[in-house]
């Protein structure tokens, strides 16, 4: 039907309050209702204008038809005393019947409304007509629309303004599923379902959804929808929202709440009034209400369900607890889920619609910093987010307290409606969660309490304090918390845990910050666990300005050592600067400097493992190790926030390689820190030029290629230019078999001369050959339950010099190292190297343990013959030439017997090595892994430690 038929088809009651209608939106006021005809006032700047509308269902056309309206007019204007007359009909009128009026009445003005000028007039100022014919629900319609904009959680943030007035038009369609057992097979299936589906099903339903999810705007959807489908079918909606605190008002009555929204715009409610119209009803939660006011809700729902044929649809955080205090069979139950990554980069690029860049960059950051894993993704805290991000433009991680501390205020400062609990204030709610957080946190394997001890660990915790309740128990409160926040919940219903990690975390980080700031000592302990590590940042991001804080980190950092302790200090170090942006520069550069050596343990160990065939890292080769580790650290310190101190450290480690052409490992960092400078996000291209004109490091084919390698993955176009100009000034430098023989496993390069970039220690162990190298290294490791070792350790020559190459280095060595750096040349106690070891030259060592230790007269350069334990002193031989004991006899004889890496000498009990043998053996040795098999190089690393000072504990 088009506007001119709809406009024909009204009947004269209909027409009469279209008109009325019209009126209000044109501002008229005073309007009264007449015998056919309706009186208003306008009241304009200088004076108020009274007008009267004579509305005519039938055609005017002149003949009787204008003695009988102008009868009409003329017996009313004395009553009404109007300036103006309107004539207003739902057909054209006549020019005759116009003209014929006017000399009939000529004591005042008349205008003429005719069809085409009302629906003119109904196009510009009342476009909800042409819905439907129904006006009362039109209104109604309205009403309902206007009410649920205003009301929004996001409107309660502490940082909302006008400007964020777009967040409550931004609607992503959610992800609903509906969980069911088919009827033919009794299987279990999932369902995904849209709004449209939830409209279409015809019985009751709860929706169900954790804190954030968009439950309130599902509802409010299923509102709008509904009101959509009036204007399209016969059959007529009425939805109505009503909240937990309005039923609460309503002393837990539902009955009265829908009558009092109907009877605002319908004149009376009766049984035809709800055959007439479909109600639904929308429930915006009842989970701040007792299980028994529930019980109460539920059944009368029940009855306005079965006698008033009324839909309701529930929207709640456990739908378990709703539906067991109903029957089943009437009800549905649907489930909401967080955020995917496709919503969540459409519900950006909605907030962000005219800066794709942006919308971008925060996607990109969510993304690499592992937000999505690390927080529950739902509108609400990606509405905070956004916010934070467009205000601060700052990375997530840096705002991530902030992010939380708006949750909090939201989640658990929205009123409750229990008259009970009613005015419990938010920071004692606030409290109990922070003090849990903390236990559970402090427990080992962070184990929750099951609900007699939740129960139990507040009451004596609050015995003999002042709890700030007006009203209800202690247990009234914790009863609260755990039902409704959806911050806690109840796991196979006995432990009382947090619904995520993070939330644990930041309550405990909150109860450290507020009131326990004595335990921050934990917090720097722990840094290496993950749950302890997310609340120090979280820690760290309520103040942004931490320096002794950072300090105690820094410090804790420097004793890590293990591969899982490495690469955890690099991703929270990473985060931790991010929240403490607003920290010294110089102290964040020495943590950055910090993370760096941790990225270098890391990488070595790696390497250790690609040698020994590892599965994981088996045949890697080197550059792609190190670009491994480059990325790990890339990732991690990508960010605006940490831009400076990554400058300032990347100067100082290239000025060590600029003092120091031997130090590679400092020109690694400095590619590693420029590449990482040089990201999209940060976008500081100067250091990665500085790397581009240092011609020294291109000399180094495995940084030549890690730069070659990282170029093509961090980006083909961008650095195209770059790589060129790379390949034109250095790439004749390298030769084509070096080129070739650096992209060769890890296992064949390592503890040669082309593995160079290495941690500098200042400690370092000098070995007659490669398996020596492996050998020993892994034993440490084993030893100490995967510590990377605090000396570095190669071979001498390239690959296996022996004892002749490890005396030439001790002889030679004093002017190439630094005064604080200990060397320590191992010698295998055979004929070999007690020949090279009592050969070293007297003028210049000494000997401190007779055939054992020798030491330089001005320096700490040692030789070390390997000392042989008490269990094997059958090796000690007095003729030098018939010692044979080298780095494999360590093992017990029969280990050595069942990999045949021995064979007889002429002394009885006394076997010799198999030279032949040695790689092979070394490679079974390092997938070997009990300390028990190595335990006899406690003896040679306790020497090393007595030599150096240090002090290891060793498992055997």
């Amino acid at each position: 039907m088009n506007n001119i038929q709809k406009i024909q088809a009204l009947s004269y009651q209909d027409l009469y309050k279209c008109v009325y209608s019209l009126l209000l939106r044109l501002g008229y006021s005073d309007i009264n209702q007449l015998d056919h005809s309706i009186t208003a006032v306008m009241q304009g700047p200088l004076n108020t204008q009274v007008s009267q509308f004579f509305i005519y269902e039938e055609k005017l056309i002149g003949g009787p038809t204008v003695e009988d309206v102008a009868i009409n007019i003329k017996g009313q204007l004395p009553i009404s005393k109007p300036n103006v007359v309107f004539i207003v009909s739902k057909h054209n009128i006549s020019n005759g019947f116009e003209v014929a009026l006017s000399n009939e009445i000529d004591s005042v003005q008349l205008n003429f409304i005719e069809r085409d000028k009302l629906i003119e007039l109904l196009n510009e100022n009342y476009t909800d007509f042409w819905k439907h014919d129904d006006v009362e629900l039109i209104e109604y319609e309205n009403d309902f629309c206007n009410l649920i904009k205003k009301e929004s959680e996001v409107k309660k943030l502490k940082i909302f303004n006008e400007k964020y007035q777009k967040l409550l038009d931004i609607f992503i369609e959610p992800r609903i599923f509906h969980s069911y057992e088919d009827k033919a097979t009794n299987t279990p299936v999932r369902k995904r379902i849209e709004i449209d589906g939830l409209i279409k099903d015809k019985k009751n339903q709860i929706i169900s959804g954790e804190a954030g999810t968009g439950k309130t705007t599902v509802l409010k959807k299923i509102g709008e929808k509904l009101i959509k489908k009036n204007a399209e079918s016969e059959a007529k909606n009425i939805p109505i929202f009503i909240s937990a605190t309005e039923i609460f008002e309503n002393n837990y009555k539902v009955l009265p709440l829908i009558e009092n929204c109907i009877l605002k715009h319908f004149e009376e409610i009766n049984d035809s009034f709800y055959k007439k119209y479909k109600v639904t009803l929308l429930i915006d939660s009842i989970d701040e209400l007792d299980k028994e006011q529930q019980k109460k809700i539920l059944s009368e729902l029940g009855v306005l369900s079965e006698v008033k044929g009324i839909k309701y649809v529930i929207g709640t955080r456990n739908h378990d607890k709703i539906a067991a205090l109903i029957d089943k069979n009437g009800i549905n139950i649907y489930q909401i889920e967080k955020f995917n990554n496709d919503q969540i980069k459409r519900f950006v690029a909605q907030f962000f619609h005219d800066k794709k860049s942006k919308a971008d960059e925060l996607v990109d950051s969510l993304k690499e910093n592992r937000i999505i894993e690390r927080m529950p993704i739902t509108p609400l805290t990606l509405s905070l987010i956004s916010i934070l991000y467009e205000e601060n433009n700052l990375e997530v991680p840096a705002t991530i307290a902030d992010i939380y501390d708006n949750f909090n205020s939201l989640i658990i400062g929205r009123s409750t409606v229990t008259s009970r609990i009613e005015f419990i204030d938010i920071s004692f709610k606030e409290r109990i969660l922070s003090l849990y957080a903390l236990h559970i946190i402090e427990r080992d394997g962070h184990k929750p309490l099951t609900k007699e001890e939740f129960y139990k660990y507040f009451e004596d915790y609050y015995e003999g304090k002042t709890l700030p309740l007006k009203e209800g128990k202690l247990e009234e409160v914790l009863e609260y918390l755990i039902e409704h926040t959806g911050i806690l919940v109840v796991k196979d219903d006995k432990w009382i845990k947090f619904s995520h990690d993070s939330y644990m975390e930041y309550y405990a980080a909150l109860e450290i910050f507020k009131h326990q700031r004595e335990k921050e000592a934990s917090l720097v302990e722990n840094f290496l666990d993950h749950n302890w590590q997310n609340a120090a940042i979280f820690y760290a991001g309520k103040s942004k300005d931490l320096p002794k804080f950072l300090e105690k980190i820094i410090a804790k950092l420097s004793s890590a050592n293990m591969i899982q302790d490495c690469f955890m200090g690099v991703l929270g170090t990473g985060y931790l600067l991010q929240a403490l942006y607003q920290t010294d520069n110089q102290l964040r550069k020495n943590a950055v400097h910090e993370a760096l050596r941790l990225s270098l343990s890391a990488y070595e160990i790696t390497t250790k493992l690609a040698s020994d065939q590892v599965v994981l890292f088996k045949n890697y080769n080197l550059p792609i190790l190190q670009l491994m580790n480059l990325m790990y650290f890339y990732e991690n310190f990508n960010s605006l926030t940490v831009k400076e101190p990554l400058k300032l450290a990347f100067y100082e480690v290239l000025n060590e390689f600029r003092n120091n052409k031997d130090l590679k490992v400092s020109a690694y960092k400095a590619v590693k820190l420029a590449l990482t400078l040089d990201s999209k996000r940060i976008n500081e291209p100067c250091a990665l030029a500085e790397i581009i004109e240092e011609k020294d490091i291109f000399k180094d084919p495995s940084l030549y290629v890690l730069l070659d390698f990282s170029l093509e993955f961090l980006g083909k176009d961008k650095y195209k230019s770059i790589k060129e100009d790379i390949k034109k000034k250095h790439f004749r430098r390298i030769s084509e078999p070096v080129r070739e023989l650096i992209k060769l496993p890890a296992s064949r390069l390592r503890f040669t001369n082309l593995n160079t970039v290495k941690k500098d220690k200042r400690i370092k162990l000098v070995v007659e050959g490669k398996t020596d190298a492996e050998i020993i290294e892994h034993a440490f490791y084993c030893l100490t339950g995967g510590s990377e070792p605090y000396w570095s350790i190669e071979c001498s020559g390239n690959e296996s010099g022996g004892a002749t190459e490890v005396s030439k280095t001790l002889n030679a060595a004093k002017p190439l190292i630094y005064s604080d750096s200990i060397l320590i040349g191992i010698f295998d106690h055979d004929a070999k190297g007690l020949q090279e070891y009592r050969g070293l030259k007297k003028n210049i060592f000494s000997e401190c343990v007779k055939d054992t230790v020798k030491k330089h007269n001005n320096c700490e350069i040692y030789g070390l013959c390997l000392p042989v334990p008490g269990e094997l002193d059958n090796y000690l031989q007095k003729d030098q030439a018939f010692n044979f004991f080298e780095v494999e006899h360590y093992f017990d004889f029969s280990f050595l017997e069942e990999q045949e890496v021995i064979e007889e000498s002429a002394i009885p009990g006394v076997y010799k090595i198999k030279e032949k043998s040695k790689k092979v053996f070394s490679k079974h040795v390092r997938n070997q892994s009990s300390p028990n098999i190595f335990r006899h190089f406690i003896e040679l690393f306790k020497t090393i430690d007595n030599l150096t000072g240090e002090t290891v504990e060793y498992e055997d």
